[in-house]
């Protein structure tokens, strides 16, 4: 049997809770789920500020990421979530509920797209850095050639899937003034 630190049983926990909340979300927003632009300020901001770290923590293991790798991330980011904007304004449902607050819906594929992003990232990242995972622990040395790669890939397709949450978030609002407009 594997024996697990706690820093290893904190950080599966964390990771976990954080699986967890992606899944429950996405659910709860192709049921439908009320507008908030607090939520859709919020939430984005926060992803972006997490991307900022985890980007920062890839210099570390990536020495000759700068500026090559932050500046492709970036643009990848910044891409995804233009071209995705418009995909969600257009593919969200906006109604009114029976209190009359206006309410947005996704569909099952759209968010399946988050949910699989996140899934498959998370797997990538625990099967080749598990210390990544490790609250509290700073990497020592750089990893071999192959995993710096690996690590490039990584955080290419978390900025996809922070680019995409992003294009959601502002889709969703432009929908919703769209059609708060249109008094539908």
């Amino acid at each position: 049997m594997v024996s697990l630190s706690s820093a290893e049983l904190t950080a599966i926990g964390v990771q976990l809770l954080i699986v967890l909340l992606v899944v429950r979300r996405s659910y709860r927003m192709t049921q439908g789920v009320p507008v908030s632009v607090v939520r859709l300020a919020v939430f984005p901001a926060l992803l972006v500020l997490l991307w900022a770290l985890t980007t920062l923590e890839s210099i570390f293991l990536t020495p000759w990421a700068i500026p090559y790798l932050i500046g492709l991330d970036t643009a990848l980011l910044a891409l995804t979530a233009v071209l995705f904007t418009g995909v969600a304004q257009r593919a969200a449902v906006y109604y009114r509920n029976e209190a009359g607050a206006w309410c947005y819906r996704i569909g099952f594929a759209l968010a399946g797209v988050f949910v699989v992003a996140y899934l498959v990232r998370l797997v990538l990242t625990l099967a080749l850095f598990p210390a990544a995972f490790e609250i509290g622990v700073v990497p020592t040395g750089y990893p071999p050639e192959i995993q710096q790669i690996a690590l490039a890939a990584i955080d290419a397709m978390f900025s996809v899937s922070v680019g995409l949450l992003l294009g959601r978030s502002f889709g969703v609002y432009r929908g919703w003034r769209a059609a708060s407009a249109d008094g539908r």
